[in-house]
């Protein structure tokens, strides 16, 4: 498989997490949509950003494995 694949993969996995994270916790979805506009859902703008912060955390970790030096 390709890195670019195997980083896409792993970008999805983080998205996913952090999506199921958000899900799980609404009390963090709360103040987050107190702190938007009112037009935009705040479940939606919650999952988003888990999503989004997940997805950013899996690919940083895998993208640094994958150009750690071998020994």
């Amino acid at each position: 498989m390709s890195r670019g694949l195997i980083i896409f993969l792993f970008w999805v996995m983080g998205f996913l997490i952090g999506f199921a994270g958000y899900i799980v916790l609404p009390d963090i979805a709360e103040w987050l949509g107190q702190a938007v506009p009112g037009f935009i859902d705040h479940k939606t703008v919650g999952a988003l950003v888990a999503g989004i912060v997940g997805s950013a955390v899996s690919t940083l970790t895998i993208v640094k494995w994958a150009n750690r030096a071998t020994v």
